[in-house]
This record gives structure tokens, sequence and C-alpha cells, in this order.
């Protein structure tokens, strides 16, 4: 991860610097597909990234479909997107804290401290029983809102300790000398799921997978509060510059569906091609919230792919929009879902670029271009990383370099129609060669791209001539 640089100047870090111009519109392939959430939970890690490949493992980990917190939102519609991987990060303040029960011996003794393994308020419920198994034993059975989670059965207290430890829920903290007495239920007290959130702790996530770097998008959970908006915004457009080419997806409130100028202003405002803009809901759901699926279907459609008229996974637009208000939505960079008969469709795969400033054309409003763009621009980069580790910097290496880069990366692209024929990539003749410009220093290597992106047939136009 390095960035960008300006034309006449050095930067002080090693790394593979790259300057995005308009006439250089690089696309390319390469592991796709991670999103990225935070949320909050009444289960699983806090603060901390972890990666899951299916709903399922989302669900177990973080208890999605049971909580009424947002994890539940991003299991009903990040796994609809079909991203490849889900990084997920549980948010949680200080005060945060684990359940906790003791069960009692004989004489009100101690006999075990048990504490939830996640800071949580989990109604759950220890029960102790005679052993089903062991003469003199006793059994501990884990309950939740009547639901029976796990039975630990042992002869000693030592063994139903390890028992215990061993349990995808509970932990015994503590323990005294015999087993514990019968008892119908001790209740778990005192956890706190720490959800009380603000703007400060979705920057502790944004923090987090900036310096993981492996992210193609992330979105929030759901919320339209613009402050904390404004916040990922902010943080999008500088991470993008220094390197890290992360899509950030925003939606609105349900008045969006009605107020078409409110979320295209939103999309105005921002204008830019690494953040996109849902402008509607489907299904009852916010605009936000469908930011949720969109986030997932930005960071795994295939480079050579449009996201434009693709058929999605709910039923029903919460309001469909005119052809006028979509026309509109798409001039304004704002992302749509329409009805096309019963099939619930993406309108336009548009970003919010739609004043392209230096070094930018309008090509680049569209989700796909942008993928591809920031594709090369990191493949590009790591490929650079490692060729110059063992490569002097000479004018040999150099062209090396870049015919190794056309005829092992660039080619390939042309052949999933990715790129058009007629791409090179060289030294940069402003740095390198009689005729430079900028003087380069010993440790600096330019070099130029021309390529031109294979789009989408996205209109279709045709004449007709009739004979009679």
């Amino acid at each position: 991860m390095a960035g960008t640089y300006l034309e006449g100047t050095s930067k002080i870090l090693s790394g593979v610097y790259t300057l995005m111009r308009a006439a250089i519109e690089y696309v390319a392939l390469g592991a796709r597909g991670t999103v990225a959430y935070p949320f909050t939970s009444n289960w699983g890690p806090t603060n901390q990234l972890k990666t899951v490949l299916y709903g399922s493992e989302f669900d177990k980990l973080y208890n999605a479909k049971l909580t009424v917190l947002t994890a539940f939102k991003i299991n009903a519609h990040a796994f609809k997107g079909k991203p490849q991987r889900v990084m997920c990060w549980r948010m949680a303040t200080p005060t945060a804290a684990k359940g906790g029960c003791i069960l009692p011996a004989a004489a009100a003794a101690m006999s075990l401290t048990l504490e939830t393994l996640y800071p949580s308020d989990r109604a759950f419920t220890a029960a102790v029983k005679d052993s089903l198994n062991y003469v003199g034993g006793k059994m501990v059975e884990l309950t939740e809102n009547g639901r029976l989670l796990g039975r630990f059965d042992a002869a000693t207290l030592e063994d139903l300790y390890i028992k215990i430890n061993y349990s995808e829920y509970i932990r015994a903290t503590a323990m005294g000398t015999v087993l514990p007495v019968n008892t119908a239920g001790v209740l778990f007290t005192g956890g706190n799921n720490g959800s009380t959130i603000t703007a400060e702790d979705y920057g502790d996530f944004m923090t987090a997978i900036e310096a993981d770097g492996k992210a193609n998008a992330f979105t929030l959970d759901g919320i339209s509060d613009e402050a904390i908006l404004a916040v990922a915004e902010e943080y999008t457009k500088r991470v993008r510059s220094e390197g890290f080419y992360v899509t950030w997806v925003r939606g609105g409130p349900a008045g969006w569906d009605t107020a078409r100028d409110a979320a295209d202003e939103a999309s105005t405002n921002s204008n830019h091609r690494g953040i996109v803009n849902v402008g509607n809901g489907c299904d009852a759901y916010t605009a936000a919230e469908m930011a949720i699926f969109v986030a997932a279907r930005v960071a795994s459609v295939p480079l050579n792919r449009t996201l434009c008229d693709e058929v999605i996974d709910y039923n029903l637009v919460n309001k469909q929009p005119t052809p006028g208000e979509r026309a509109v939505a798409k001039e304004n960079g704002t992302l749509l879902f329409m009805m096309e008969g019963t099939a619930c469709l993406i309108d336009e795969g548009v970003n919010t670029l739609v004043n392209p400033t230096t070094d930018e054309v309008k090509e680049m409003g569209k989700i796909r271009i942008n993928n591809a763009l920031d594709q090369i621009s990191h493949d590009l980069e790591v490929f650079g990383n490692e060729y110059k580790k063992t490569r002097s910097n000479t004018a040999a290496a150099r062209q090396t370099y870049a015919s190794t880069v056309e005829d092992t990366y660039l080619r390939g692209l042309v052949t999933l129609e990715v790129v058009q024929p007629g791409f090179y990539y060289r030294e940069d003749p402003t740095y390198h060669g009689k005729d430079a410009v900028f003087h380069p220093k010993p440790d600096e290597a330019f070099f130029y791209a021309d390529l031109t992106p294979v789009d989408s047939m996205e209109r279709i136009y045709q004449k007709i001539t009739l004979h009679f």
C-alpha cells in the first residue's frame, strides 16, 4: 500500500506509487470479493477483525439470527451479495462485560464460578442435576430461554471444570472444593453488550480495515446518521489517496424512497469514484440497509461484468422509480433499484463521480470501471514491490520489468475481455531517457501505461429499415 504521487516530486518511503490519469485507465483482475462490516451484537469477539466465508459461520459466531442488534442486518443482507469472504468487526464500548453466575456447594459455599465466553447479556441459565452417567456425580445444563445449549456431566469437580471449559458458550473461572448442589437454575447476570456506539467506535473499525488492507468494499451497519457518514466519507477519500483502494457504500433513511432529491444531493456532495450511494430500498428495508447488500456485490462482481440490470434476491422495490427519476439518479451518481415485471434489479451500476476532477473522466463513474482501476493499481503495486526486492535500478532491469508486466499480466486481461488489445507498459519517458523532463533519484523508477478498458454493453441502439 503506497498511494499516489505528483509529477516532479519524490517520496521518502520505499514503495510503488501510482499516478492515475484519465488517459491511463487501468483494468485488472485479482483476488476480489472481500467486504467488511462493523456491527453490534450480543455475542462474539469484540473490537477485532474476524473473517468468515458463509452466513452460517457468521450466525454461529455472532448469534446473528437471534440478536436484535445490527448483526441481524448484516446476516440478512451481506450474504445475498455473494461475497468471497466477510471481514467482521463487532463494535463494543468499554461498558461491555461478560455475564456470570455462581453454582453453590453445600452450606452456601462456592463450587463453580461461570462466565459467558464473550461480553454478553444473553439470558443463560445454569441448572445442576444428578449425573446420568456417574454415581455421585453432577450434571450442569446450560439453557437460554428454555433452549438447551449444552450438558456437562462429570464424576468430580475437576472433571466438571474441564468439560465446561470446552463449551462454545461459557467458561469456569473459579473452582471450590466440592461438586455443586442441585439447583433448578441460576441466571447469568451482569452482562453488557457495550452496544451504545459512537462515531469513535466506527472509527476503530475503519482503522482496523486500513491496517489489514484486504477489503475491496465496506459499509456501516445500516445507519443513516450523516455525522457518522461524514467521518466514513473523509476516511474513504484519505485512504484511497494513500493506496488502500477500498470502495465505501452508503445509503439513507426510509424517506429517500419518496424524497429522491435528498439521495441525489448526497451523491453529488460525495462526487467520488470510491463512494457508492444507494438511493432507495427494497422489501421495506431502507437505502442504508440495502447498502449492506450492495457493498458485497461491489466487492465481488467479476471485473468483466457489470451490475447494471442485475437481478437481485429481493421481492419488491419500496417505491418504483419513474424513467425520469432513474435518469436523474444516474446523472447524479445515485444507485437505484427498480422492478422489471416481477424481478427486482439494480438499475445502473454507478458510483458518485459525476463532476470529474483533474485526471478523471465521467466513465470512471461506473462501478465496473472503478473496480478495474482499483484492482490493477493494487496488483501492479504488489508486483512492483516484489520485483524491486531483487533488481538493481538499471535501464535493462526497468525494461525487463515493463515487458514482464505486459506479457504476464496485461496480455491475459485482453483474453478475459477486461482490456482492449493495443495496450502498453513501459518506462516513463518523462523521467527516463535522453528527453527526460524530470531527473529521478538513483532509487526511483517510473513507468507509463496506456490501456483501454472493455466496458459493458448497457445501451443498444437499433436502426430498422422497412421494405414493403
